[in-house]
């Protein structure tokens, strides 16, 4: 999957930084969604030798670091008893030659985007760059928090991500940073966006389009998700009644909206380079955070279709991407055989990244 050069767009992120940034991958179990506290030995270990092999076989040349709130976020401050982890974690994955995003994965229970403390926000930032100043201009980046709402009220959001920007920079001018609109960190929510005054920014967006596809069976997003089973892509008006019909309302009509619109591969080529064009115009790099499909119930030809035409689209519009996620379902599945063989989703190294499972 070739990338165009994206220099041109380089908004100050320095060039050995920038250059790192083609494909990645979101490592999600980590330090996050670790199905319980963690455990020395899960913090010490995760990662295996076999993991950085994957990505060398694939290409991947930056992670994005997800670490939960629970983890490393202790009212305002980062957790001393996980910090010395991350900090292995990081310099493991610097050492491999990969580059780092920071990400504060919020899924809410900060509430940022209502009664949550943004003054402890703003100050857990301020500890992060205090902890890493002068280490890794070439390979770390901070990634202020995961998928921002603030639906109803987005210029909270838009005021609080440059006070905490202006916050690091005052402690560590040089510290790249990636900054995200509202609506769950969106396509929508960027291009809504106004660019920040200050340079060295890397500006985010996910792309889960079209939604119902992407989510099909997800039991975490809501009722209709869970009762969308063998929808295709793309959209075909026989399969989307067959769908429909077994669906309570109003959910199988919105099924059916799903088979009335254009959800084909012209679509998603035309929401991503409605983002890419928004990053040439301000003269800004973009980079798309997440992608993925889930896969338990969506049919196996359709996900392929689905990330050969994500692959397509990623390609012709030189878009840095990073997909979810290296260890979760929606993207390449890591999982551990019984004799410690690292194994990846084939369907995903085939029609996203061109490489034979």
């Amino acid at each position: 999957m070739a990338l165009l050069p994206i220099a041109v767009q380089s908004g100050g992120v320095p060039a050995p930084l920038l250059a790192k940034l083609d494909r990645g991958v979101n490592v999600t179990r980590w330090f996050c969604y670790q199905g319980g506290p963690g455990t020395p030995e899960h913090f010490q270990s995760y990662l295996k030798p076999g993991d950085l092999a994957q990505f060398r076989r694939l290409g991947v040349h930056y992670v994005r670091l997800c670490l939960s709130p629970e983890t490393v976020y202790d009212a305002g401050k980062p957790r001393a008893a996980a910090m010395p982890y991350v900090d292995a974690g990081v310099a493991r994955l610097e050492k491999a030659r990969l580059a780092v995003f920071v990400d504060l994965h919020d899924n809410g229970q900060l509430k940022l985007d209502s009664t949550g403390d943004k003054d402890g926000f703003v100050r857990f930032w301020e500890a992060m760059a205090r902890r890493d100043k002068g280490k890794g201009y070439a390979t770390r980046v901070f990634e202020l928090v995961n998928e921002p709402v603030f639906e109803k009220n987005p210029g909270v959001w838009w005021a609080l991500q440059t006070r905490t920007v202006a916050a690091i920079r005052r402690i560590d001018p040089k510290r790249t940073i990636l900054v995200s609109g509202t609506g769950y960190g969106g396509i929508d929510g960027l291009l809504k966006l106004k660019p920040l005054a200050q340079k060295n920014l890397i500006y985010s967006f996910h792309c889960y389009d079209p939604f119902w596809f992407t989510h099909q069976g997800a039991t975490w997003a809501g009722e209709a998700p869970k009762q969308i089973k063998g929808l295709e892509f793309p959209a075909d008006a026989a399969n989307v009644e067959k769908v429909a019909s077994a669906m309570t309302k109003p959910y199988a009509d919105w099924v059916r909206d799903y088979g009335r619109k254009d959800n084909d591969a012209a679509y998603l080529m035309r929401r991503l380079k409605s983002a890419s064009d928004w990053g040439k115009t301000h003269r800004v790099p973009v980079l798309l955070g997440e992608f993925g499909a889930y896969p338990p119930v969506s049919p196996p030809e359709s996900r392929a279709r689905w990330f050969v035409a994500m692959r397509k689209a990623i390609g012709a519009l030189g878009l840095p991407n990073c997909l979810w996620g290296y260890d979760d379902g929606f993207g390449l599945g890591r999982s551990i055989a019984s004799d410690g063989t690292i194994r990846v989703d084939g369907l995903t190294t085939k029609n996203l990244y061109d490489v034979e499972p």
